[in-house]
Protein backbone atom coordinates (compact mmCIF):
# COMPACT_ATOMS: atom_id res chain seq x y z
CA UNK A 1 0.00 0.00 0.00
CA UNK A 2 3.00 2.35 0.48
CA UNK A 3 4.36 1.91 -3.07
CA UNK A 4 1.84 4.16 -4.81
CA UNK A 5 2.52 6.83 -2.20
CA UNK A 6 6.29 6.55 -2.72
CA UNK A 7 5.81 6.67 -6.48
CA UNK A 8 3.76 9.82 -6.11
CA UNK A 9 6.43 11.42 -3.94
CA UNK A 10 9.15 10.48 -6.40
CA UNK A 11 7.14 11.86 -9.29
CA UNK A 12 6.44 15.08 -7.39
CA UNK A 13 10.14 15.50 -6.54
CA UNK A 14 11.05 14.84 -10.18
CA UNK A 15 8.62 17.53 -11.33
CA UNK A 16 10.00 19.99 -8.77
CA UNK A 17 13.59 19.26 -9.76
CA UNK A 18 12.74 19.60 -13.44
CA UNK A 19 11.03 22.90 -12.76
CA UNK A 20 14.00 24.16 -10.80
CA UNK A 21 16.34 23.06 -13.61
CA UNK A 22 14.34 24.98 -16.20
CA UNK A 23 14.24 28.00 -13.91
CA UNK A 24 18.01 27.85 -13.60
CA UNK A 25 18.41 27.49 -17.37
CA UNK A 26 16.09 30.41 -17.95
CA UNK A 27 17.96 32.55 -15.44
CA UNK A 28 21.27 31.65 -17.05
CA UNK A 29 19.98 32.53 -20.54
CA UNK A 30 18.66 35.82 -19.23
CA UNK A 31 22.02 36.55 -17.61
CA UNK A 32 23.89 35.75 -20.81
CA UNK A 33 21.52 37.92 -22.82
CA UNK A 34 22.00 40.78 -20.41
CA UNK A 35 25.74 40.30 -20.64
CA UNK A 36 25.52 40.37 -24.43
CA UNK A 37 23.62 43.63 -24.33
CA UNK A 38 26.18 45.09 -21.97
CA UNK A 39 29.01 43.92 -24.26
CA UNK A 40 27.37 45.49 -27.30
CA UNK A 41 26.77 48.67 -25.35
CA UNK A 42 30.48 49.12 -24.68
CA UNK A 43 31.86 52.23 -26.39
CA UNK A 44 33.46 51.77 -29.80
CA UNK A 45 36.31 52.15 -30.30
CA UNK A 46 37.83 51.31 -26.93
CA UNK A 47 41.32 50.53 -28.32
CA UNK A 48 43.39 51.49 -31.39
CA UNK A 49 41.85 50.95 -34.82
CA UNK A 50 44.12 50.04 -37.71
CA UNK A 51 43.76 50.89 -41.38
CA UNK A 52 45.57 48.29 -43.48
CA UNK A 53 46.86 49.11 -46.96
CA UNK A 54 48.14 46.67 -49.55
CA UNK A 55 50.45 49.25 -51.10
CA UNK A 56 53.81 50.72 -50.08
CA UNK A 57 54.05 54.22 -48.59
CA UNK A 58 53.94 57.12 -51.03
CA UNK A 59 51.10 56.16 -53.36
CA UNK A 60 47.71 57.87 -53.48
CA UNK A 61 45.90 55.36 -51.20
CA UNK A 62 48.62 55.82 -48.58
CA UNK A 63 48.39 59.63 -48.76
CA UNK A 64 44.62 59.67 -48.33
CA UNK A 65 44.53 56.95 -45.67
CA UNK A 66 46.92 58.93 -43.51
CA UNK A 67 44.91 62.12 -43.92
CA UNK A 68 41.75 60.33 -42.82
CA UNK A 69 43.45 58.43 -39.98
CA UNK A 70 44.85 61.67 -38.59
CA UNK A 71 41.42 63.31 -38.45
CA UNK A 72 39.70 60.20 -37.06
CA UNK A 73 42.32 59.98 -34.32
CA UNK A 74 41.32 63.41 -33.05
CA UNK A 75 37.90 62.11 -31.96
CA UNK A 76 38.35 58.30 -31.88
CA UNK A 77 41.69 57.98 -30.17
CA UNK A 78 44.49 56.21 -32.01
CA UNK A 79 43.85 55.22 -35.64
CA UNK A 80 47.01 53.78 -37.20
CA UNK A 81 47.96 53.05 -40.80
CA UNK A 82 49.73 49.78 -41.53
CA UNK A 83 51.28 49.09 -44.96
CA UNK A 84 51.22 45.41 -45.94
CA UNK A 85 52.26 45.36 -49.61
CA UNK A 86 52.53 42.13 -51.57
CA UNK A 87 50.83 40.13 -54.33
CA UNK A 88 49.01 43.21 -55.69
CA UNK A 89 47.14 43.71 -52.46
CA UNK A 90 46.30 40.06 -51.78
CA UNK A 91 48.54 39.86 -48.70
CA UNK A 92 46.64 42.67 -47.00
CA UNK A 93 43.28 41.41 -48.26
CA UNK A 94 43.85 37.99 -46.72
CA UNK A 95 44.95 39.57 -43.44
CA UNK A 96 41.76 41.64 -43.22
CA UNK A 97 39.48 38.83 -44.41
CA UNK A 98 40.76 36.65 -41.54
CA UNK A 99 40.79 39.41 -38.90
CA UNK A 100 38.28 39.45 -36.07
CA UNK A 101 35.04 41.02 -37.35
CA UNK A 102 34.98 43.63 -34.60
CA UNK A 103 35.62 46.85 -36.51
CA UNK A 104 39.21 47.25 -35.35
CA UNK A 105 40.74 46.22 -38.69
CA UNK A 106 39.80 48.04 -41.90
CA UNK A 107 41.16 47.61 -45.42
CA UNK A 108 41.72 50.85 -47.33
CA UNK A 109 41.98 49.62 -50.90
CA UNK A 110 40.97 50.20 -54.49
CA UNK A 111 39.25 48.42 -57.36
CA UNK A 112 42.22 46.06 -57.69
CA UNK A 113 40.93 43.91 -54.83
CA UNK A 114 37.37 43.26 -55.99
CA UNK A 115 37.63 43.90 -59.75
CA UNK A 116 41.11 42.97 -61.00
CA UNK A 117 42.73 40.33 -58.78
CA UNK A 118 39.87 37.80 -59.13
CA UNK A 119 40.70 37.62 -62.86
CA UNK A 120 44.43 38.28 -62.65
CA UNK A 121 45.35 35.39 -60.35
CA UNK A 122 44.59 31.71 -60.87
CA UNK A 123 43.73 31.60 -57.14
CA UNK A 124 43.37 34.26 -54.48
CA UNK A 125 43.10 33.65 -50.70
CA UNK A 126 39.79 35.49 -50.34
CA UNK A 127 36.44 35.96 -52.07
CA UNK A 128 35.85 39.69 -52.68
CA UNK A 129 32.07 39.29 -52.76
CA UNK A 130 31.78 36.95 -49.77
CA UNK A 131 34.59 37.74 -47.33
CA UNK A 132 34.16 41.51 -46.96
CA UNK A 133 31.56 44.09 -46.08
CA UNK A 134 31.82 47.54 -47.64
CA UNK A 135 31.97 50.52 -45.29
CA UNK A 136 32.12 53.45 -47.71
CA UNK A 137 33.66 54.56 -50.95
CA UNK A 138 36.22 57.35 -50.56
CA UNK A 139 37.00 58.77 -53.99
CA UNK A 140 37.44 58.11 -57.67
CA UNK A 141 41.16 58.19 -58.36
CA UNK A 142 41.89 59.29 -61.93
CA UNK A 143 45.21 58.58 -63.52
CA UNK A 144 47.22 61.04 -65.51
CA UNK A 145 49.24 60.37 -68.63
CA UNK A 146 52.56 61.76 -67.43
CA UNK A 147 55.94 61.92 -69.17
CA UNK A 148 59.55 62.59 -68.25
CA UNK A 149 61.07 65.74 -69.81
CA UNK A 150 63.56 63.62 -71.74
CA UNK A 151 60.66 62.61 -73.99
CA UNK A 152 60.55 65.37 -76.64
CA UNK A 153 56.84 66.15 -76.32
CA UNK A 154 54.87 68.95 -74.67
CA UNK A 155 51.28 68.10 -75.60
CA UNK A 156 49.14 65.01 -75.89
CA UNK A 157 49.04 65.34 -79.69
CA UNK A 158 52.83 65.39 -79.83
CA UNK A 159 53.00 62.40 -77.51
CA UNK A 160 50.65 60.33 -79.66
CA UNK A 161 52.60 61.20 -82.81
CA UNK A 162 55.91 60.28 -81.13
CA UNK A 163 54.67 56.92 -79.84
CA UNK A 164 53.21 56.02 -83.23
CA UNK A 165 56.50 56.94 -84.90
CA UNK A 166 58.47 54.82 -82.42
CA UNK A 167 56.59 51.53 -81.97
CA UNK A 168 57.96 49.32 -79.23
CA UNK A 169 60.55 51.93 -78.19
CA UNK A 170 58.55 53.77 -75.53
CA UNK A 171 58.14 52.15 -72.11
CA UNK A 172 55.58 52.95 -69.43
CA UNK A 173 55.74 52.08 -65.74
CA UNK A 174 52.96 50.59 -63.65
CA UNK A 175 52.33 49.49 -60.09
CA UNK A 176 52.70 45.84 -61.11
CA UNK A 177 51.30 43.18 -63.42
CA UNK A 178 47.53 43.54 -63.51
CA UNK A 179 47.59 46.85 -61.60
CA UNK A 180 45.10 49.56 -62.51
CA UNK A 181 48.02 51.40 -64.14
CA UNK A 182 48.69 48.48 -66.47
CA UNK A 183 45.01 47.92 -67.20
CA UNK A 184 44.77 51.58 -68.17
CA UNK A 185 47.95 51.43 -70.25
CA UNK A 186 46.88 48.34 -72.16
CA UNK A 187 43.40 49.75 -72.79
CA UNK A 188 45.04 52.91 -74.09
CA UNK A 189 47.33 50.92 -76.39
CA UNK A 190 44.35 49.01 -77.76
CA UNK A 191 42.14 52.04 -78.36
CA UNK A 192 44.90 54.35 -79.64
CA UNK A 193 46.55 51.68 -81.79
CA UNK A 194 50.03 52.21 -80.36
CA UNK A 195 52.79 49.88 -79.15
CA UNK A 196 54.39 50.64 -75.78
CA UNK A 197 56.40 48.36 -73.50
CA UNK A 198 55.04 47.68 -70.02
CA UNK A 199 57.53 47.85 -67.12
CA UNK A 200 56.00 46.74 -63.79
CA UNK A 201 57.09 48.02 -60.38
CA UNK A 202 56.01 47.11 -56.86
CA UNK A 203 53.30 49.71 -56.33
CA UNK A 204 52.16 53.06 -57.66
CA UNK A 205 54.71 54.96 -55.56
CA UNK A 206 57.71 53.08 -56.99
CA UNK A 207 56.23 53.41 -60.50
CA UNK A 208 56.07 57.18 -60.07
CA UNK A 209 59.62 57.25 -58.69
CA UNK A 210 60.85 55.30 -61.71
CA UNK A 211 59.25 57.90 -63.96
CA UNK A 212 60.81 60.76 -62.01
CA UNK A 213 64.23 59.08 -62.16
CA UNK A 214 63.97 58.70 -65.93
CA UNK A 215 64.04 54.90 -65.81
CA UNK A 216 60.92 55.00 -68.01
CA UNK A 217 59.60 57.99 -70.00
CA UNK A 218 55.86 57.43 -69.52
CA UNK A 219 53.41 56.39 -66.83
CA UNK A 220 49.71 56.45 -66.00
CA UNK A 221 49.95 57.61 -62.40
CA UNK A 222 47.99 59.45 -59.74
CA UNK A 223 48.41 63.15 -59.23
CA UNK A 224 49.04 62.57 -55.52
CA UNK A 225 52.20 60.63 -56.35
CA UNK A 226 53.60 63.21 -58.80
CA UNK A 227 52.06 66.62 -58.04
CA UNK A 228 55.18 68.12 -56.46
CA UNK A 229 57.35 66.99 -59.36
CA UNK A 230 54.85 68.35 -61.88
CA UNK A 231 54.77 71.75 -60.16
CA UNK A 232 58.57 71.79 -60.12
CA UNK A 233 58.71 71.10 -63.85
CA UNK A 234 60.40 67.73 -63.43
CA UNK A 235 57.47 65.88 -65.00
CA UNK A 236 54.78 66.83 -67.54
CA UNK A 237 51.13 65.83 -67.35
CA UNK A 238 49.51 65.59 -70.78
CA UNK A 239 45.98 64.20 -70.18
CA UNK A 240 43.61 62.68 -67.64
CA UNK A 241 42.17 59.16 -67.99
CA UNK A 242 38.61 59.89 -66.82
CA UNK A 243 35.75 61.00 -69.07
CA UNK A 244 35.52 64.34 -67.28
CA UNK A 245 38.19 66.84 -66.31
CA UNK A 246 39.19 67.26 -62.68
CA UNK A 247 38.67 70.49 -60.71
CA UNK A 248 42.30 70.30 -59.61
CA UNK A 249 43.51 70.73 -63.21
CA UNK A 250 40.62 72.20 -65.20
CA UNK A 251 42.77 72.98 -68.23
CA UNK A 252 44.12 69.45 -68.59
CA UNK A 253 42.26 67.61 -71.38
CA UNK A 254 40.85 64.12 -71.11
CA UNK A 255 42.10 61.34 -73.35
CA UNK A 256 38.52 60.95 -74.55
CA UNK A 257 38.47 64.59 -75.68
CA UNK A 258 41.72 64.10 -77.55
CA UNK A 259 40.35 61.52 -79.94
CA UNK A 260 39.43 58.40 -77.95
CA UNK A 261 35.72 58.77 -77.15
CA UNK A 262 34.59 56.39 -74.43
CA UNK A 263 38.00 56.18 -72.78
CA UNK A 264 37.26 56.35 -69.05
CA UNK A 265 39.48 54.75 -66.43
CA UNK A 266 39.89 55.42 -62.74
CA UNK A 267 40.36 53.45 -59.57
CA UNK A 268 37.75 53.59 -56.85
CA UNK A 269 39.11 53.90 -53.32
CA UNK A 270 37.03 52.41 -50.54
CA UNK A 271 37.09 50.79 -47.12
CA UNK A 272 36.28 47.12 -46.45
CA UNK A 273 35.96 45.15 -43.21
CA UNK A 274 35.52 41.42 -42.52
CA UNK A 275 32.12 40.16 -43.67
CA UNK A 276 30.74 39.28 -40.23
CA UNK A 277 31.33 42.74 -38.75
CA UNK A 278 28.11 43.81 -36.96
CA UNK A 279 25.96 46.29 -38.85
CA UNK A 280 26.05 48.85 -36.04
CA UNK A 281 29.85 48.81 -36.04
CA UNK A 282 29.91 49.19 -39.84
CA UNK A 283 27.59 52.15 -39.41
CA UNK A 284 29.89 53.78 -36.87
CA UNK A 285 32.91 53.27 -39.13
CA UNK A 286 30.96 54.73 -42.05
CA UNK A 287 30.01 57.81 -40.05
CA UNK A 288 33.53 58.28 -38.67
CA UNK A 289 35.23 58.06 -42.06
CA UNK A 290 32.71 60.34 -43.77
CA UNK A 291 33.09 62.90 -40.98
CA UNK A 292 36.88 62.84 -41.45
CA UNK A 293 36.67 63.23 -45.24
CA UNK A 294 34.19 66.09 -44.88
CA UNK A 295 36.55 68.10 -42.70
CA UNK A 296 37.17 71.08 -45.03
CA UNK A 297 40.96 70.82 -44.98
CA UNK A 298 40.88 67.06 -45.76
CA UNK A 299 38.30 67.45 -48.52
CA UNK A 300 40.21 70.35 -50.04
CA UNK A 301 43.49 68.41 -49.92
CA UNK A 302 41.95 65.43 -51.71
CA UNK A 303 40.50 67.64 -54.43
CA UNK A 304 43.83 69.45 -54.70
CA UNK A 305 45.52 66.10 -55.33
CA UNK A 306 43.29 65.35 -58.28
CA UNK A 307 40.63 62.97 -56.95
CA UNK A 308 36.88 63.22 -57.09
CA UNK A 309 35.55 62.70 -53.56
CA UNK A 310 32.85 60.03 -53.61
CA UNK A 311 31.24 58.91 -50.36
CA UNK A 312 28.52 56.29 -50.00
CA UNK A 313 26.46 54.11 -47.72
CA UNK A 314 27.61 50.52 -47.14
CA UNK A 315 24.74 49.30 -49.35
CA UNK A 316 25.72 51.60 -52.22
CA UNK A 317 29.32 50.46 -51.98
CA UNK A 318 28.25 46.80 -52.14
CA UNK A 319 26.36 47.46 -55.38
CA UNK A 320 29.40 49.22 -56.88
CA UNK A 321 31.70 46.33 -55.96
CA UNK A 322 29.39 43.86 -57.69
CA UNK A 323 29.17 46.01 -60.84
CA UNK A 324 32.94 46.56 -61.11
CA UNK A 325 33.60 42.89 -60.43
CA UNK A 326 31.60 42.07 -63.56
CA UNK A 327 32.99 44.91 -65.73
CA UNK A 328 36.70 44.28 -65.24
CA UNK A 329 36.75 40.70 -66.48
CA UNK A 330 37.01 41.97 -70.09
CA UNK A 331 39.58 44.64 -69.21
CA UNK A 332 41.91 42.23 -67.42
CA UNK A 333 41.66 39.84 -70.34
CA UNK A 334 42.53 42.70 -72.70
CA UNK A 335 45.66 43.50 -70.70
CA UNK A 336 46.93 39.95 -71.13
CA UNK A 337 48.08 39.96 -67.51
CA UNK A 338 47.93 36.64 -65.69
CA UNK A 339 49.61 35.38 -62.52
CA UNK A 340 49.46 31.63 -61.85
Amino acid sequence: MNMPFNDAVIRREHVLRSGLLWLLIGAMLAWLAAGGVRAQAQPFPSRPVRIVLGTPPGGAPDVFARLIAQKMSESWGQVVVENRPGATGNVAAELVARAAPDGYTMYFCDSTIWAINPYLFARIPYDPLRDFTGVTTIADLPMFLTVHPTLPVNTYAEFLAWVKANPGRVAYSSGGNGSIHQITGELYKSMAGVDMVHVPYKGGGPAAQALLAGEVPVSFVSYAATSASVRAGRLRMLAITTARRTPALPNLPTIAEMGLPGFDMSSLLGVLVPAATPRDIVGRLNAGIIAAVNVPEVNAKMVELGVNVRLSTPEEFTAIVQAEHARYERLVRLSGARID
